[in-house]
């Protein structure tokens, strides 16, 4: 219900499934090299795989570098029903194209697919879906856009939410030991993760495709600061961020759009919330927003949205094929048990 007499100061809205999804999938399958070129070149090889029966109901893409200096291009897919992505990744021409990615060489793959219950996500939007080209899940017709008061003041993603236990369980890790830089690039072979429960998804974007007021101002004094508070995260796994990724997004042939995302793990929903609501970096962003639409230019023309999930045990599928040793959850690969990598 949100704090007694709170009024948000601006509309926003979240999102609504259709009726009866119990479950979506968002999957990251992405190339990784030396240059933004070779990176380019192996993500096309992959983007080919989505066409056809059963592919996502949404395919985003983008490009961004890495904490150990490589270059990624990924592919985000959303499948509302979690039947028709296990149909495709089973069928020959997409379980043949990830079969047979050579394990060394000059690029590296990953993939990292989570099936998120419906009652362990929620969202938050400034701008209905007629008003921007905006990324992510709402671009899918079924999905309904709906005014929220959950939101503007610290732990309003938490009561949007559905699932009321989401902050019982503790987190199976505290945090991921970085590795040394000379351990990057990658040590060949396939690698899969055991992703432990509880951990906590976020994909937040920003659209200014369609600003004419506060472009300029969101370009200059916003945005690099957002910018720098993911670079952190990536940086500091203390901070209880397991990957963080500054995306920038594409077009599906690449040509850079006017719009970008973060996608970033961390080991608990209360680790998110805590940078969230602690740390300078995020207090930052939050005071550079609030300054720009408080400008008094008028409406709020970019579009902001995010999405945040707490995926239980089994939920998650990572596996690194030749990637370096800090690509998402690799990390965790060196502190389990030898049983968990295969």
């Amino acid at each position: 219900m949100g704090p007694p007499g709170h009024t948000p100061r601006f509309t926003a809205y979240t999102s609504r499934l259709p009726q009866g999804t119990e479950a979506f999938v968002f999957a990251q399958y992405a190339c990784q090299a030396r240059t933004a070129r070779a990176a380019a070149r192996g993500a096309a090889a992959l983007g080919e795989s989505f066409v056809g029966a059963h592919g996502p109901d949404v395919l985003d893409r983008g490009s961004f570098v890495d904490v150990a200096g490589a270059h990624n291009v990924v592919w985000m897919a959303y499948w509302v029903d979690p039947d028709a992505y296990d149909r495709w990744q089973r069928s020959e021409s997409a379980h043949t194209a990830w079969e047979q990615l050579p394990t060394h060489g000059p690029l590296g793959h990953w993939r990292e697919v989570c099936v998120i219950p419906a009652e362990r996500t929620e969202s938050l939007h400034t701008h209905r879906r007629e008003l921007c080209a905006t990324s992510g899940l709402s671009q899918h017709e079924a999905v309904e856009l709906a005014e929220t008061r959950l939101h503007d003041y610290w732990g309003a993603a938490r009561d949007r939410i559905p699932t009321p236990s989401i902050d019982g369980p503790e987190p199976s890790i505290a945090a991921v030991a970085p590795q040394p830089a000379h351990d990057a690039p990658g040590p060949g072979g396939r690698v899969s993760v055991t992703v432990p429960g509880e951990v906590a998804l976020i994909r937040t974007a920003q659209d200014w495709s369609e600003s004419t007021l506060y472009r300029e101002t969101y370009l200059t004094e916003v945005k690099p600061v957002k910018d720098r508070g993911v670079d952190y995260l990536a940086a500091t796994p203390q901070s209880g961020c397991i990957a963080a990724r500054n995306i920038a997004e594409e077009t599906a042939d690449g040509s850079l759009l006017q719009r970008a995302c973060t996608v970033a793990w961390f080991t608990s929903l209360g680790h998110l919330m805590a940078w969230c609501r602690e740390h300078r970096t995020h207090l930052e962003i939050y005071e550079s927003f609030f300054r720009m639409v408080g400008g008094g230019k008028g409406p709020l023309d970019i579009a902001f949205w995010h999405e945040v999930s707490v995926l239980p045990s089994g939920a998650v599928t990572a596996e690194y094929i030749n990637c370096h040793v800090r690509t998402g959850f690799l990390p965790l690969a060196t502190q389990q048990a030898p049983d968990t990598v295969r």
